[in-house]
């Protein structure tokens, strides 16, 4: 049990970290798809997240208390994730949620020089010395603070994406699939099932401050080369329809494909532990 509670610790760390209407359209091609996912920066982001989690397991070893165990976890946590298979996913959640003409907004949005640009600096996230470039960058925050004017505009686009409501809903459905197929590799512990559910209960409330922080001090670190202007017509594109749209497509894409490999590495972690 003790070392059950230690993996979801740090399946809670790592899952926090990756980091945010349903009808079919046979006339959707794959190209679309697939265009959609490379301009969106979801391919280049998710082609990264090994070599991502394998520097945070890096970082979290700092503090390891027993290294040996904390490296064979982060062996298994790795290799589990398979990125082909989880782009495969997303590219068929997208197929059947999102019609021809919806699809062919979202990309000439896209295709725009700002979205072009915004994406560009998003993709500082799916770098493997982020996190660490992030420190140094909120360090220096400290001392030399943001005016009231762009802390404004950084707050105004975190509220317009709901960035940290949608990254809290893929948290936890991600961990709520962990925390299911735990249960079932244990269903005669009933007192397991009820701390489990509770603990996803109380996560759900206890996330939202600790991720809203994070998500601003990120913003300011990957926003600092795109001007208050410009980030504020980024921000007025999530209150449209389209934007609206995308950002619910991409989100559930992310999190469906990410829900499956959560659970598939339960199975392993616990076949392994037995």
């Amino acid at each position: 049990m003790k070392k059950l509670t230690t993996f979801i610790g740090r399946c809670i760390i790592l899952a926090s970290f990756i980091i945010t209407t349903s009808y079919a359209n046979n006339q959707i091609s794959d190209a679309q798809i697939y265009q959609l996912m490379d301009k969106s920066g979801a391919t280049k982001s998710i082609e990264g997240l090994p070599e991502q989690m394998q520097a945070m397991g890096q970082q979290m070893a700092l503090t390891a208390k027993n290294p040996s165990e904390h490296k064979k976890f982060m062996e298994v946590f790795v290799s589990s994730l398979n990125t082909d298979k989880l782009l495969q996913q997303m590219s068929e959640h997208i197929r059947k949620n999102v019609s021809s003409e919806e699809l062919q907004l979202i990309l000439t949005w896209l295709d725009s020089d700002l979205a072009s640009r915004v994406v560009s600096a998003e993709l500082q996230s799916a770098e493997p010395k982020f996190q660490q470039n992030l420190m140094h960058y909120v360090a220096e925050l400290q001392t030399t603070p943001p005016s009231a004017e762009r802390t404004k505009v950084i707050i105004n686009y975190v509220e317009s994406s709901e960035v940290v409501e949608q990254g809290i809903n893929m948290v936890t459905a991600l961990l709520g699939n962990m925390f299911e197929a735990i249960k079932i590799t244990q269903p005669e512990n009933v007192q397991l099932a009820k701390q489990l559910d509770g603990q996803l209960e109380q996560m759900a409330v206890n996330m939202k401050p600790a991720m809203e922080q994070q998500m601003i001090l990120t913003s300011y670190f990957i926003y600092r080369d795109i001007s208050n202007e410009d980030l504020n017509q980024y921000s007025s594109f999530y209150k449209k329809e389209t934007g609206q749209k995308y950002l619910s497509l991409m989100v559930g894409a992310i999190g469906e494909g990410l829900n499956e490999w959560g659970a598939s590495l339960i199975h392993q972690i616990a076949k392994e532990q037995s």
